[in-house]
């Protein structure tokens, strides 16, 4: 719990930085003004599809978890993306969502082989839809990645390499029970020479998990259907929120620009910020939007246009996440040791 409080005080020591870097008290009292004067409709539907991304998420937990013969709530399945979310969020390179949104699982008895296949499936098809739309853009729609800056580009070959790189481990993991079975052993003989996992790991069956582990693989690939269901909710789910640059464009008035176009840059930003191990991909995300958006908006627009972006694809749905994990970690004292 400490280090998590760590890292979001730290999250917000990185906005702060970023902001102060980006304006002056004149350019950001523009910026703020240009904000606030964006039609209340906009926002409505801004707030709609943030609603929708975390409702779709919940509904893939339900649907993977239930094909393993594991029922949850919806509620339940929306309250593990919101952990998810808020986690990932305010730790490096995204690496804390996953981990702790397993620990909330396994604390409300999920098995961990099925716990462990879900949130494996999740990130293969996050990582997967976001490395096949990157080598789109890299091959048909290229003008944003090497007309800016050229570190922005470098990084963004490096970000596809990284996704690349996770899912092909991931496939690994979920269709060869080689590697399983000596993932599994070694996890269990590094961490039997750590006093704290020691006992834990001892009361371990390895042999009966990976049998265990087995069936569960096995289940899944008979259910086909489940999985490309799940897979094209997945898919929903990410243009949703990269549509958001789209929806604040025509909500600043604009409509020059494409929905294809605006779609192409909130990628190429995902892309980018994955080669780069901050929160969120706080800063480098201000930073290169503000100087796509300069093209498209103008100088006194673009700022306007970075933030409403940021504030609807990060800031926004992290503070909701944080508040709803905070409030349900006090009431059920998940991080209190019985």
């Amino acid at each position: 719990m400490k280090k998590y409080i760590i890292m979001f005080l730290f999250s917000l020591l990185v906005i702060f930085l970023t902001f102060y870097s980006l304006y002056d008290e004149n350019s950001f009292n523009i910026m703020i003004e240009n904000v606030t004067s964006i039609p209340v409709q906009y926002i409505f539907i801004l707030l709609v599809v943030l609603c929708i991304y975390f409702v779709l998420q919940g509904l893939y937990m339900k649907i993977v978890l239930g094909s393993l013969k594991q029922k949850i709530t919806m509620k339940k399945g929306v309250f593990y993306s919101l952990v998810e979310f808020y986690f990932s969020g305010i730790t490096p390179s995204s690496t804390g969502g996953q981990p702790v949104q397993f620990y909330y699982m396994t604390k409300d008895k999920i098995p961990i082989r099925r716990t462990y296949i879900t949130l494996l499936l999740n990130t293969i098809y996050f990582k997967l839809i976001v490395l096949v739309l990157g080598f789109i853009i890299l091959f048909f729609y290229n003008k944003y990645i090497f007309s800016s800056s050229v570190i922005y580009s470098i990084f963004f070959i490096i970000g596809l390499v990284v996704d690349l790189i996770i899912v092909f481990v991931g496939f690994l993991l979920l269709f060869k029970q080689n590697v399983v079975q000596k993932m599994f052993r070694g996890v269990k003989r590094f961490g039997s020479k750590i006093p704290i996992f020691k006992k834990r790991l001892e009361r371990v069956d390895i042999e009966d998990t990976l049998l265990k582990y087995k069936d569960e693989v096995k289940y899944m690939k008979n259910h086909k259907g489940q999985v490309v269901l799940t897979f094209i909710i997945t898919l929903i789910q990410r243009l949703l929120l990269f549509s958001v640059a789209y929806i604040v464009y025509r909500a600043l008035g604009f409509n020059n620009c494409s929905y294809i176009e605006m779609l192409v840059i909130q990628i190429t930003l995902q892309v980018t910020i994955e080669a780069f191990p901050l929160p969120g991909g706080t800063g480098i995300s201000e930073h290169m939007l503000k100087d796509i958006f300069v093209g498209l908006y103008g100088a006194i627009m673009a700022d306007a246009a970075m933030v409403l972006t940021r504030m609807f694809t990060f800031y926004i749905p992290l503070i909701f996440s944080g508040i709803v994990v905070l409030v349900y970690s006090i009431k059920h004292r998940v991080f209190k040791n019985k």
